[in-house]
């Protein structure tokens, strides 16, 4: 029983570890892949970018920086807002610079 319980453990500890990774590989080869006239590459780098800013308050706070210093990025994300899956919602919304302390 003892087994099952830390092997349970172990599973728990690398969760975010390995989601961090996969996040930060799926940006890195969406932005790859971006120049490519499909759209794939776009998608890919989203997708990592949700699991990033899911599990990493740095990248969250990275982005909100970003969206501050860069407001026309903020004004077509409110554009895009509706039209998004749900979890590109909350990116949006996670992201917004105005839940960004001074």
């Amino acid at each position: 029983m003892d087994w099952a319980f830390t092997n349970i453990m172990d599973l728990k500890a690398l969760k975010r570890p390995l989601k961090l990774f996969i996040g930060w590989m799926m940006f890195i080869v969406g932005i790859i892949t971006a120049p490519i006239p499909l759209p794939i590459g776009q998608i890919v780098a989203l997708i990592g970018l949700s699991i990033l800013v899911s599990e990493s308050h740095w990248v969250k706070i990275k982005v909100q920086k970003l969206r501050r210093r860069m407001p026309i990025i903020g004004r077509h994300l409110q554009l895009i807002h509706p039209h998004m899956p749900n979890f590109l919602k909350k990116v949006i919304e996670d992201t917004d610079p105005i839940h960004l302390g001074e």
